[in-house]
């Protein structure tokens, strides 16, 4: 039954390429779901789980807390959670997140820092990253990450994201890697209300994914998000509320056998700036 179960886990990776938490990718909150997955060009209180150097939007002390699940799917589901605290130097983070169940899981934990320099934010993440099958036993590995974001305009704001520069391995002996993917994002803002995101992304050993979102404010404290991925072909539909020190966010996605993804976030300001 476990080697049958290990199997079906290998089968899955192998279909949902796109459920990167398998590969030992952190999930990417719920705006970043809302958006099609476009994440380098974001800045928010779930950037320690996208790009480091959009930590530095991120004021005073918050905290963020997320869960992701395909209803009726439970090895699917994950937790995550971070902690961002502006300092004189810059902003730091730390962040955690759990996927999968007691047959297979992986869970990391996450250090990130981001400073501000001109027109630039200049970010860095180190994690490590732990695989455990039941039976099997664990493995666990560092991984690096390294992003920016410029401001050209005010209307346009372009990032650049890198995770797992350090290439690092899963398992010497086979010589199995943690995906090395590259994304390239652009954000245009024509006014107030609209953004409009353009992201590449590219696994060095897979085909690269273009992918398109758009948030509208609907009113001051609530935005509408969509987006869509072409090498998916999936779509996903959002909203972040805020409420004060509150800010509620969900996320659903759409995927073919397995049903939609779901994925709900709190954030709360801990201290004003």
């Amino acid at each position: 039954m476990r080697s049958v179960t290990l199997t079906f886990f290998l089968f899955i990776q192998l279909i949902f390429v796109a459920n990167a938490q398998l590969a030992g990718v952190p999930p990417k909150g719920p705006v970043s779901l809302a958006l099609g997955g476009v994440s380098a060009s974001t800045a928010n209180e779930w950037s320690v789980f996208n790009n480091p150097a959009g930590l530095i939007a991120n004021e005073g002390i918050n905290a963020a807390f997320s869960y992701q699940t395909i209803f009726n799917f439970a090895p699917f589901n994950t937790v995550m959670a971070a902690v961002n605290h502006e300092t004189n130097w810059g902003t730091a983070s730390f962040g955690v997140y759990r996927f999968g169940d007691e047959l297979f899981s992986n869970q990391m934990a996450s250090l990130g820092f981001a400073r501000k320099i001109g027109i630039m934010s200049l970010g860095a993440k180190t994690s490590v990253l732990q695989y455990h099958i039941d039976g099997f036993g664990k493995r666990a590995t560092f991984i690096g990450e390294m992003g920016v974001l410029a401001e050209f305009t005010e209307q346009l704001h372009f990032g650049a994201h890198v995770y797992n520069f350090t290439q690092s391995v899963i398992a010497e002996e086979s010589g199995e890697r943690v995906p090395t993917i590259i994304r390239l994002s652009l954000k245009y803002q024509p006014d107030e209300a609209l953004a409009i995101y353009m992201e590449g992304d590219k696994n060095v050993e897979d085909k690269p994914d273009l992918r398109l979102g758009i948030a509208y404010g609907l009113m001051e404290n609530l935005e509408l998000r969509t987006g869509f991925s072409t090498q998916t072909n999936r779509h996903s539909f959002g909203a972040g509320l805020t409420l004060k020190k509150f800010k509620i966010n969900y996320a659903v996605r759409s995927n073919r056998g397995t049903g939609a993804t779901h994925n709900f976030g709190l954030g709360y300001q801990i201290k004003q700036p």
